[in-house]
């Protein structure tokens, strides 16, 4: 039995050198500078995912309309109606771990921003901007933003489009300098 065993053992050892003789002798003078095309085709490639992960933002919150938005970094000031991707934290909204959220600007620095109380309502210049919930989708209260008057230099009012988006109704204006980029919808 022991014969037999260690012959197989043996017989196993010649196979695997012989396999790893041929694989090492298919690959005798092969070397992976030699074929530059395919470099250059990875270096592109890579550049490209690179380029292209840190220019588009995919949304995947039911608080918007869209979900796809290439993001412009130039640093220019947002205007009504712009989305701004920015990171956000707060304590209501998953146990205060910080994440990056989009949302649309509804109301800009230097605009008149009304809060009707008893019905919840935004306005900024008079013109409606979104209501207020009581109640969270996990039947939580939910706080309600309170500020009548000019909305401060520096600071926006945001918003989502649907309306259980928690935004600018629930935790207050959004500094701008906190904003990380422009997004601009795409699809």
């Amino acid at each position: 039995m022991w014969k037999s065993l260690s012959h197989r053992i043996d017989l196993l050892r010649e196979r695997i050198g012989y396999g790893f003789a041929l694989f090492r002798n298919s690959l005798s003078g092969y070397s992976p500078f030699r074929d530059w095309k395919l470099w250059v085709f990875l270096t592109v490639l890579s550049l490209a995912g690179y380029l292209l992960c840190s220019r588009v933002a995919v949304a995947v919150s039911p608080s918007l309309s869209h979900r796809i938005f290439i993001l412009d970094r130039s640093g220019r000031a947002p205007r009504t109606g712009d989305y701004v991707l920015f990171t956000f934290s707060s304590p209501l909204y998953e146990n205060g771990r910080r994440h990056k959220a989009i949302k649309e600007v509804v109301c800009l620095a230097g605009e008149r921003l009304t809060v009707d109380c008893k019905r919840r309502l935004f306005y900024c210049d008079g013109r409606y901007l979104a209501m207020a919930k009581f109640v969270s989708l996990k039947e939580k209260a939910l706080p309600l933003f309170v500020y009548n008057g000019m909305i401060p230099k520096g600071f926006l009012f945001v918003t989502g489009a649907h309306r259980d988006s928690f935004d600018s109704r629930y935790w207050g204006f959004l500094e701008e300098k906190s904003i990380e980029a422009i997004a601009r919808p795409v699809l």
